[in-house]
C-alpha cells in the first residue's frame, strides 16, 4: 500500500524543523557595515538629525550624507574639542560670524551682503563652512582661482576673497581659515543653519570673541526660533531681518525679550527680499542697491571703530533711521 500524503492542515506532516510559512518570516535588522559599534559622535549626530527632522521624506543615501555632516559638525562642538577654527587667536584679524536663526533664513545672502559692506574699508575673506554640495556661495564668485592644500576653493568677487570647502573632511575636523599676508584682514564666516543647529546642542555660548549677525525672516515661527538662537549668543549681536520694513503685528507680538531689546536699541537691520535671488540664487552679478545699502548699515553696526569710512558710507550711517536700515 502506498502511503498517502498528509491532508492540508494536518499536523502529522509538520515537524519542529519545518520552515514556517512565508507570511510568518520576519527579517532581522540588516547591518551594512557589520557589527562595528556606534561612536558617541555618531549617536550625537543622530539625535541632532532626528530633532532637525532631516529624515522626513528623504532617501537612505541622503539621510546618510546628512548624518555624516551632522557628525562632522558635532565633533567640533564636543566639550573636549578645541575652539572653532576662526575663533583661534592666530587668524590675524577680526571675525564676523553670520548664523541662521532658523532653517531657510538666508544666511549666505546676508553673509555676502555684510562681507561686501565691510570690504569697502579693508580686505575681507568670506568663508563658507557648509558642505560643498550645500554651499549657498557656489556661484557667487566672478572668478574661480584655485584650491589650496587645506581644502579651500578660492574665488574672487570684486574686492572680496570668497572661500568655500572643496572636500568633505575625513577626520571630522573643520579646516582652519586660509592664510594671508595682510595682518589687517577681516573674516566673515557663513555658518548657516546646520552648523548653528549643532552648536545649539553643545555646552557653552554659541560664540566667543566674535561679532555675530543672526539672520531671521519676518514671520511668527521665524522670530520664535530666532529667540532661542539669540539666547545662546554672547555679547551684543546684530539681527538681519529679511522681509518688510514694517513688521506685522502678529510678528511683533511674537518677539521674545532678547529680540525685542535689540530692536529697541537699533540693532535690527532690515534686509529687503530680492525676488531675483529668490529664483536664481546668488550669482556673480552685482547685488541690488537696496541690498548694498543694507550691507553698509550692518557693517557700520558691527565694526563702528574699524578705521575711517568712505564718504558714502558715512552718509549711510547718518541716515540709519531711513526705511532701508531700520525696522518698525
Amino acid at each position: 500500500m502506498q502511503p498517502t500524503a498528509p491532508r492540508r492542515g494536518s499536523r502529522s506532516g509538520r515537524t519542529s524543523r519545518d520552515a514556517p510559512s512565508s507570511s510568518l518570516v520576519i527579517a532581522g535588522p540588516v547591518r551594512p557595515q557589520g557589527d562595528r559599534p556606534m561612536t558617541v559622535e555618531a549617536m550625537r549626530a543622530a539625535v541632532i538629525a532626528i530633532r532637525a527632522g532631516i529624515f522626513d521624506e528623504v532617501t537612505d543615501d541622503v539621510g546618510c550624507i546628512q548624518v555624516f555632516d551632522a557628525a562632522v559638525v558635532a565633533s567640533t562642538c564636543r566639550p573636549d574639542a578645541g575652539p572653532t577654527p576662526w575663533a583661534a587667536g592666530d587668524v590675524g584679524g577680526d571675525v564676523v560670524l553670520v548664523v541662521a536663526g532658523h532653517a531657510g533664513a538666508g544666511a549666505s545672502t546676508v553673509a555676502l551682503v555684510v562681507a561686501e559692506g565691510l570690504a569697502e574699508r579693508q580686505r575681507v575673506q568670506l568663508l563658507d563652512y557648509a558642505e560643498p554640495v550645500q554651499s549657498g556661495l557656489a556661484a557667487a564668485s566672478t572668478i574661480e582661482l584655485d584650491t589650496d592644500g587645506a581644502g579651500w576653493r578660492r574665488g574672487r568677487r570684486g574686492r572680496l576673497d570668497v572661500f568655500r570647502r572643496a572636500l568633505r573632511p575625513h577626520d571630522g575636523e573643520l579646516p582652519p581659515p586660509p592664510g594671508t599676508d595682510d595682518a589687517d584682514h577681516l573674516l566673515v564666516v557663513d555658518a548657516g543653519w546646520s552648523l548653528t543647529h549643532a552648536w545649539l546642542g553643545s555646552p557653552g555660548p554659541l560664540s566667543r570673541n566674535v561679532e555675530v549677525v543672526v539672520v531671521t525672516r519676518v514671520t511668527v515661527p521665524a522670530v520664535r526660533q530666532t529667540e532661542h538662537v539669540l539666547a545662546a549668543v554672547d555679547g551684543n549681536p546684530v539681527v538681519a531681518a529679511v522681509g518688510p520694513a514694517r513688521w506685522p503685528r502678529a510678528v511683533q507680538a511674537s518677539c521674545g525679550p532678547r529680540l525685542g531689546d535689540l530692536r529697541s536699541r537699533g540693532r535690527v537691520v532690515r534686509v529687503p527680499v530680492d525676488r531675483k535671488l529668490v529664483t536664481a540664487g546668488l550669482t556673480g552679478d552685482r547685488l541690488s542697491r537696496r541690498l548694498t545699502a543694507a550691507g553698509r548699515s550692518l557693517a557700520a553696526l558691527l565694526l563702528p571703530a574699524g578705521g575711517p569710512r568712505p564718504q558714502h558710507q558715512r552718509r549711510t550711517v547718518q541716515s540709519r533711521t531711513g526705511p532701508v536700515e531700520q525696522t518698525r
